[in-house]
């Protein structure tokens, strides 16, 4: 692979640079970088060209320092604890023009997987859900069952052998200088833990990616880029998040998955990735649910192999939205409802008044995303839960002491907040224009209806689908159609996302429904 370090491509990069951002083991801020662009780009060019021709790294570059994010669970176990590195600021802006390199070679080859959906252009946490849902939804509508595993890595990307780590790579055609610097990137590396303020002494890191680093989470993809060959049934990944599936009332389908569970931990032996059995779960769904039990191979107290059943749940949070045994999202939107009236409860304790620009500010940054994250999936079937993701929005327009006593439609109409419900409408279309203009690289799911599918055309009018349950009538490729046909041309035929929405926005600006949640 050709790869040319510019001036230029620095300077863009160093000016880029979070001036807020902590600065790394070796002292240098982003500030000061950022600052200082144009008279440090070319010698930091230099200094790259020099590190990429040796296919070596400064010394100081191997240093990190690590701070323990807690995620769930006991917090006196360490094994509940994420480890994030914090690296010289130089050595990011390097990985990020290595790490351009790499992703161009492997779009250009098309050589990563599309059951991979994270750190890939055109695939996202919610095209996954997408893709996955609407497999679940056509099955559960033709009176099947799913069975699906949610497969748990023990320290995934702690544990990733370096050398194991490097050969793969260069099988992805990935050679010369640049494998040759990558190599040394992940070599003799040393790291120390800050907690509280408190350093440790440094010792040698013998495996694993650096969690926090800008070229890890790429060659993370890569080491686990076979895995989806060892399997025979479904599999989507995201990342190290692993799930596998299938159509359970089919004869013989449970012991096929059974074998991709044996297949994955073979895999995992081979590729020194253990899975945590304890940690991996079976969710079924469907009216007349599969009686099959799933097993892993995990080791007992005394460390001997023994077989573990999989622990069966009632709801998996994946991909940071709550999946339930129904497809209800009745937990989902509990929990949200809830955390975002915490949140809203320390605005309200913080300040003893709120002007209109800082309420917006907060409650647009703070509140309301987590309200509408990944909305597309979990759109609600149900009137009840509508209202209590809009009562969280209700309460906070309260939050401005001059508007409380207002109704909320003019409350919202004053702040120019549009009600919940509109919102999450607005960002159906936006998902809709997204598939069928091609931003989006995922299998699922297919618009296999529409007729016109040449965008230069004057139509992109979809045809309703039929279907027997709610389930899957609420599901995004079939909810979106009507709205979506109601468009007129000059809107869905829009040159860009954001001319698209302008013209949305424009089309629907005098509807009632924009401000007031009860006209839908």
């Amino acid at each position: 692979m050709f790869f040319e370090v510019t001036s230029e491509k620095v300077k863009k990069l160093l000016e880029g640079l979070q001036a807020g951002k902590a600065p790394g083991p070796d002292g240098l801020s982003p500030l000061l970088l950022s600052k200082a662009a144009d008279a440090l780009a070319e010698p930091v060019a230099m200094l790259f060209r020099k590190s990429l021709d040796e296919g070596r790294i400064p010394e100081e570059w191997r240093h990190a320092r690590v701070t323990p994010i807690f995620k769930k669970g006991s917090k006196l176990s360490a094994n509940n604890y994420r480890p994030v590195s914090l690296t010289c600021i130089l050595c990011k802006v390097m990985e990020t023009l290595v790490r351009e390199q790499l992703i161009k070679h492997l779009q250009e080859n098309d050589l990563i997987t599309d059951k991979q959906h994270g750190f890939v252009q055109g695939r996202s946490c919610v095209t996954q859900l997408l893709d996955v849902l609407d497999t679940w939804t056509q099955i559960l509508d033709e009176g099947g069952t799913v069975d699906a595993v949610y497969m748990d890595f023990k320290k995934a990307f702690d544990s990733v052998p370096h050398r194991r780590l490097v050969l793969k790579t260069e099988a992805h055609g990935i050679g010369g200088r640049i494998l040759a610097w990558i190599a040394d990137f992940l070599s003799e590396r040393r790291q120390c833990v800050v907690v509280n303020g408190v350093q440790s002494s440094e010792a040698e890191v013998t495996s694993g990616i650096p969690q926090g680093s800008v070229l890890g989470p790429m060659l993370f993809v890569l080491y686990i880029n076979d895995l989806p060959n060892v399997v025979a049934n479904y599999v989507r990944i995201f990342a190290d998040d692993t799930k596998v599936y299938t159509r359970s009332d089919v004869e013989g389908a449970p012991q096929t998955l059974q074998k991709d569970l044996d297949s994955l931990q073979d895999w995992s032996q081979q590729w020194l990735m253990n899975f945590h059995p304890e940690k991996c779960h079976v969710l079924k769904l469907g009216n007349k649910r599969s009686e099959a039990i799933y097993y892993m191979t995990g080791t007992d107290a005394s460390g001997e192999a023994r077989s573990i059943a999989l622990e069966e749940s009632d709801f998996e949070k994946d991909l940071g939205v709550y999946v339930d045994n129904n497809l209800s999202f009745n937990k989902h939107v509990a929990l949200s409802a809830a955390k975002a009236n915490r949140v809203m409860g320390v605005i309200r304790r913080s300040f003893d008044y709120l002007t209109v620009e800082v309420f917006l500010q907060l409650y647009k940054s703070l509140v309301r995303p987590i309200l509408e994250y990944g909305h597309a999936v979990w759109q609600p079937q149900h009137k009840t839960l509508c209202q209590e993701v809009e009562r969280v929005q209700r309460r906070a327009t309260k939050l401005i002491s001059s508007l409380k006593d207002k109704p909320y439609s003019e409350r919202l109409a004053t702040l120019k907040l549009p009600c919940l419900e509109h919102r999450r409408k607005r960002g159906d279309m936006i998902e809709v224009y997204k598939y069928l203009h091609g931003f989006y690289k995922t299998e699922r799911p297919q618009f296999s209806f529409f007729a016109g599918r040449d965008t230069r055309g004057s139509t992109l009018k979809l045809i309703k689908p039929r279907y027997r349950l709610n389930v899957r009538g609420n599901f995004f490729s079939e909810r979106v159609v009507n709205t979506w046909n109601s468009l007129p041309d000059q809107v869905v035929t829009a040159p860009s996302v954001n001319a698209f929405k302008a013209r949305l926005d424009a089309h629907w600006k005098d509807l009632p429904s924009v401000f007031d949640p009860e006209c839908y």
